[in-house]
């Protein structure tokens, strides 16, 4: 689920990519958590945050932080200085892992679909910016 593949690394080229990966992550939010709870919901982005974060350090804030609490303002705090690339791809990490956690949780019944509808709309954001 790549977003961006500029060289540039400026923060006005990680805004999209901060931005395209908070919506999905709400997105994630907004169908899991009527089936399984806003506390699974954050447990599983979390637990997502620790797998990734050594190979991404970047994303270690959210193994503290809600996701629910990340404003476009503290991600952009957090996530400076690292380039648009680094940026998707531990970002794309994120959302992998969040989907195998979910499916140790549910299998497929709710992974295959949500995963198809994140993907569509990360390749809607990117076609539109």
């Amino acid at each position: 689920m790549s977003l961006y593949s500029s060289d540039t690394s400026s923060a006005d080229s990680r805004k999209p990519v901060v931005a395209a990966y908070l919506e999905v992550i709400r997105l994630l939010d907004d169908r899991v958590a009527p089936l399984l709870g806003k506390v699974t919901t954050r447990v599983l982005v979390q637990g997502a945050a620790r797998r990734v974060a050594e190979k991404y350090p970047f994303l270690h804030f959210l193994e503290r932080i809600p996701y629910t609490e990340v404003t476009p303002t503290i991600a952009q705090e957090q996530l400076s200085g690292q380039s648009p690339q680094e940026l998707t791809a531990g970002l794309s990490a994120l959302l992998e892992e969040c989907f195998a956690g979910l499916k140790e949780l549910t299998g497929d019944l709710i992974v295959t679909p949500l995963h198809d509808e994140v993907t569509r709309q990360l390749q809607h954001i990117s076609i539109t910016q």
